[in-house]
């Protein structure tokens, strides 16, 4: 709790903390660029007539781009978002969103106004001294650039949807027959030999006919087709001979212009105890953790270790056990009302009252105190030296460029003037990559994208230095030509071909094993062989693939099972023997197996509430999803 407030302190801009729902989080902690209460611009779906707008998307989309980021930090990056298909995610969500709150209606599980207003007074940025307000909520909104209504419809589809879904979850059971299947399913283990028709020999073996290309390109056309594309050449100005040493006196001037830059920040070494005041706890239990923290400063003050008390009493799982240690912290970092107590205590000071925040009171001591300054030169020096450095090579390489640009733009045949230039041309075709917020995020492909005919680009910064760049030709979306893609058919149609002849092989050896004996079947067409020593679905065998090792799970002793693909080629498999659990392992293992099955089975029941929704909706969506906006 604690790390989520210091992590994301910088962007309260308005100084809220929201932790009881994502969309009311997504307003406080990451801003929005989009508004309700006024008529939308466009639309990226509808679901049975209802548009969901171009402004749902947006804000939809910057709380997955935050979730993300939060979970993979330095990870994830607008690139990843467009591999893991963002866009498509966020208005598959909006959609189901659409289709869960229209049945729930229809159902008469809709929310009412009770429940809604119910849950918006538990919102913390919405009360003053642990109560809510109606001025507070209004100022709220109208800072945030909210109407009520708008606000309040988007609340109540979100909670909508929660209410229906955790009345269809809540409806699931799990037998105790279904936990001793499960026991069996996962415990049982098995032992096997196993044979394998392998592709890599098969594909090296195939040929390729031109009739049998014309074929497989006709049949996979979907799987070829390549997205719009630019021809270019390009030529490139690097930073490398551009970059010389920056000298003292320039470091030292830069030192002085930009002190604000070196300044460190007062700090304080700082613990806390906290005690959570319930979302919908009312007045009563706003009192009761307050009295609780009260007690807590009192027995500190009076001289028991704090440290102590915060194992005892602490509510916040995360400094618990390390008895309340938050470590250093600056200003900026923690919430408001939990920052501004910390540095009104002076070194040794215990917090002379409890202090209120989004997530409860907190009794907080000091331990430490570093008083801010600024850095000496000589700590600076070097990150300043390299910042000159690199700044002064990327001016240098853009006059180059501007340069180059200027010559290359009336230049009859870019290639030969390049040269002249002493450059070297390169070729190059740039893809569109799909629609979606992060399209265009690629500066080369913007540039390319942005050219007529014959244009030449302005200089293009990229993480190598700058470039300049000439479209020759614009090829639109479609499967190129046989003879562009030609080594890539080739090597599909040999690897179909292959597997043909692999699966046809593998079901002559089942057929053969079954009959007889396994490895003189196997010798018979040259597949390889061995045995593995037990495995279950908890404990998998090294050199099984998973599927196949289902298929074995699945057999009985004895028994050969049908030939299974892979990556590798067909394996068919004989299960030398099955090994029951132990009984008396299920008593340890029941809960899980219980949380397990309960969660699934509910994920099911929900799937299957939602597909039947959907099976009788009519769901538009866009192919042309909007940029995101800034």
């Amino acid at each position: 709790m604690i790390t989520f407030m210091r992590r994301y302190r910088r962007t309260l801009q308005i100084g809220l903390l929201v932790i009881v729902a994502a969309f009311v989080a997504s307003l406080f902690i990451f801003g929005t660029s989009a508004r309700d209460g006024g008529a939308a611009r466009d639309s990226v779906a509808s679901v049975n007539g209802e548009k969901i707008s171009v402004e749902r998307y947006q804000r939809r989309y910057q709380e997955y781009l935050s979730m993300y980021a939060q979970m993979m930090r330095d990870r994830f990056s607008p690139e990843m978002a467009e591999r893991m298909g963002l866009p498509q995610q966020v208005v598959e969500d909006l959609v189901l969103e659409s289709l869960a709150v229209q049945k729930a209606q229809g159902e008469g599980l809709g929310l009412t106004d009770e429940e809604l207003n119910a849950q918006i007074h538990t919102f913390p940025a919405f009360q003053e001294g642990g109560r809510f307000t109606l001025k507070r909520y209004e100022e709220v909104l109208r800072r945030l650039g909210y109407t009520k209504g708008g606000f309040e419809d988007e609340m109540r589809r979100r909670l909508t949807r929660s209410k229906v879904e955790n009345a269809v979850r809540g409806g699931v059971k799990v037998s105790d027959s279904e936990i001793e299947q499960a026991y069996v399913q996962q415990r049982e283990e098995a032992r096997a030999e196993w044979a394998l028709v392998e592709l890599a020999p098969l594909i090296a073996a195939q040929t390729a006919t031109d009739e049998e290309l014309q074929a497989y390109v006709k049949e996979h056309g979907q799987e070829l087709r390549q997205p719009e594309r630019r021809k270019v050449q390009y030529v490139a100005i690097g930073l490398k001979e551009f970059t010389k040493p920056a000298t003292d006196a320039e470091v030292e001037k830069y030192y002085a212009e930009h002190g604000q830059e070196f300044e460190m920040p007062k700090k304080a070494r700082a613990a806390h105890i906290l005690v959570r005041v319930s979302e919908t706890g009312g007045s009563e239990a706003e009192d009761k953790a307050k009295a609780k923290i009260a007690d807590v400063i009192r027995r500190a003050k009076a001289g028991e270790d704090f440290a102590k008390l915060a194992r005892e009493v602490s509510e916040d799982p995360g400094t618990k056990d390390k008895g309340g240690d938050l470590g250093l912290v600056g200003k900026g970092e923690m919430v408001p009302a939990f920052e501004q107590a910390v540095f009104e205590l002076k070194k040794g000071d215990v917090s002379p009252e409890p202090v209120r925040t989004p997530f409860g009171y907190h009794a907080i001591k000091v331990s430490e105190v570093q008083d801010g300054g600024k850095k000496p030169l000589k700590e600076v020096a070097a990150p300043i030296r390299e910042r000159l450095q690199a700044e002064a090579a990327d001016r240098g390489a853009r006059a180059r460029a501007d340069e180059v640009r200027t010559t290359l733009l009336g230049a009859g045949d870019f290639t030969a003037e390049a040269k002249k230039l002493g450059l070297t041309p390169h070729d190059a075709m740039i893809a569109r990559k799909q629609s979606g917020p992060f399209a265009g995020a690629d500066t080369m492909e913007e540039a390319a994208f942005n050219l007529s005919l014959g244009g030449v680009s302005a200089p293009v910064k990229t993480p190598a230095g700058w470039v300049v760049i000439k479209n020759l030709e614009s090829l639109p979306a479609a499967v190129p030509p046989l003879t562009e893609i030609r080594a890539q058919v080739e090597a599909g149609v040999k690897r179909q071909k292959a597997e043909a002849v692999a699966l046809q092989k593998a079901k002559q050896f089942a057929d053969e094993a079954k009959h007889g004996d396994f490895q003189t079947a196997a010798k018979k067409i040259g597949a390889q062989t061995a045995q593995t020593p037990r495995f279950s679905r908890t404990k998998p065998a090294e050199r099984l693939p998973g599927d196949v090792m289902v298929a074995a799970l699945q057999a009985t002793a004895g028994a050969i099972t049908e030939p299974v693909k892979s990556q590798q080629g067909y394996y068919v498999v004989k299960v030398l023997e099955r090994i029951p659990p132990d009984p008396s392992g299920l008593a340890a293992e029941r809960e899980r197996l219980e949380r397990d099955l309960l969660a699934r089975k509910q994920t099911q029941a929900w799937q299957s509430w939602l597909n039947a929704a959907r099976a009788k909706a009519k769901v538009d969506v866009s192919t042309q999803l909007p940029a995101r906006r800034g």
